[in-house]
């Protein structure tokens, strides 16, 4: 469908030459030669884009400006301007403008604004939709806008509401546990036990026991009844993580519990029905410990119904600013302190670093280095010497035009976050980051961050 775009001014030959303009482009092009007659198009359809002139008659372009905001909030508005009217035009962007255009203009300048202004709006309805997905999961503590994150909450919202079992594959520290949370606290089971346990943590010995139970007598020091973690989780969710640590005679036992809804604690001879749904998870290849006769291929297709790969760190590093904003405003809250940001030398050694410890490694580091700071923006002198001392973080210094790009990427992430989390407010979107108004200003114009 094209981009639909309304072309305001009282001057004729202006709105024919844009309109030609526009079309040649590909666009659907709507004209009006007043500000009254721009609000009569705005009430019958709706528009990307309005382009209006703001020097007009009784309804200038701060008239079409407030009523475009008001009849449709997600159309952007392009204001053009003779060169004397700057002024004006930077007033008008305060107040809900994309951009202006000073007149003369040339061809070439009015087709990337527009171009730029539209992909703009459709990343402003993709982040809409993604804090949609989130909320409607109540995906709190999952902080993620990268396309693979995406792609896993679609997944989420389908198997929720569903029974089936579920199998979690990331590396260590990827949030695995949390998404298992997610899932368990956004289901019909809601209100009953989540119970979570990590099949590594625990020796072999015990592990059987603390899953099944036992009866007062079962053993030496059995001394009363103690019910199963299976058991405490009936009608909720239990979460086994590191599943691929399970010992093999143990998987038999999961699996005849998966094949009869029964459990049996030990020393008893009377199985108990459970309904449980059964979430797992591993950091290992458990088709290759199939192969070495480590994990029983029956139980691996039980558990393996649907399958939730979470990507590591450094393959969705579009995540990596919106995590920094998010650990940044937990710990200074947390440790009472007021930091504004990270400054570019350390913004460059977080990007380039691989994150081998994932989220859990990046929360960590910036947990540090909260508690750490000595003034009101984090620097190199806070980060550890292994981040700065990174092959990869070297090799990417020596790049200066990709490092360059890195922390312009970076930077336009962090004063969008910042932007977004104070619902729009300059001054303390300012005031967060460390900067002054006009720098903000400079900043939003130059990332193309809607006002």
């Amino acid at each position: 469908m094209k981009p639909k775009i309304l072309v305001v001014d009282d001057e004729r030959d202006i709105c024919k030459v844009l309109e030609f303009l526009l079309k040649h482009e590909g666009y659907s092009v709507a004209i009006a030669y007043s500000g009254e007659e721009a609000v009569e198009n705005l009430r019958k359809e709706h528009f990307d884009v309005v382009l209006t002139d703001l020097k007009m008659g009784k309804v200038d372009g701060f008239g079409v400006l407030e009523k475009t905001k008001e009849l449709s909030s997600d159309t952007q508005v392009l204001i053009m301007t003779a060169f004397a009217s700057i002024e004006s035009a930077v007033d008008a962007i305060k107040k809900g403008a994309a951009d202006y255009i000073v007149k003369p203009f040339l061809n070439e300048e009015i087709k990337l604004t527009v171009k730029r202004v539209l992909e703009q709006k459709r990343l402003i309805e993709e982040n809409l939709a993604l804090k949609h997905q989130l909320s409607q999961l109540g995906c709190k503590g999952i902080v993620a806008e990268s396309r693979t994150m995406l792609a896993i909450f679609d997944t989420l919202e389908k198997v929720i509401p569903t029974r089936s079992n579920i199998l979690i594959i990331g590396e260590s520290g990827t949030g695995k546990g949390l998404i298992a949370e997610v899932i368990h606290f956004n289901s019909a089971r809601r209100n009953e036990p989540f119970i979570s346990i990590n099949c590594s943590a625990i020796p072999e010995g015990l592990l059987e026991s603390e899953l099944f139970g036992y009866k007062k007598g079962a053993f030496t020091g059995a001394v009363a009844d103690k019910p199963g973690l299976i058991s405490m989780a009936h009608r909720g969710t239990l979460f086994l993580d590191e599943i691929g640590d399970m010992p093999v005679n143990l998987q038999a036992k999961i699996l005849k519990v998966l094949e009869s809804s029964e459990v049996t604690p030990l020393g008893d001879i009377r199985p108990r029905l459970v309904d449980v749904r059964l979430i797992t998870a591993t950091n290992q290849n458990l088709e290759e410990k199939i192969g070495e006769k480590k994990f029983r291929e029956d139980l691996y297709y039980r558990l393996n119904v649907i399958e939730v790969k979470v990507p590591p760190l450094r393959e969705r590093k579009d995540d990596i600013p919106l995590l920094v904003t998010h650990f940044l405003k937990k710990f200074s809250e947390e440790n009472t302190k007021t930091l504004k940001g990270v400054d570019s030398g350390a913004l460059q050694v977080i990007m380039q670093y691989p994150w081998p410890g994932n989220v859990r490694e990046l929360k960590n580091v910036i947990e540090r280095a909260v508690v750490l700071c000595p003034n009101e923006q984090i620097t190199l002198n806070e980060l550890p010497d292994k981040l700065k001392n990174h092959d990869s973080v070297i090799k990417g210094q020596e790049g200066v035009s990709a490092l360059k790009t890195s922390i312009d990427d970076f930077e336009k992430k962090l004063i969008e976050n910042a932007y977004s989390a104070y619902h729009k407010n300059k001054e303390e979107t300012a005031r967060m980051l460390g900067i002054d108004l006009a720098t903000l200003y400079r900043k939003l114009k130059k990332y193309g961050i809607a006002d």
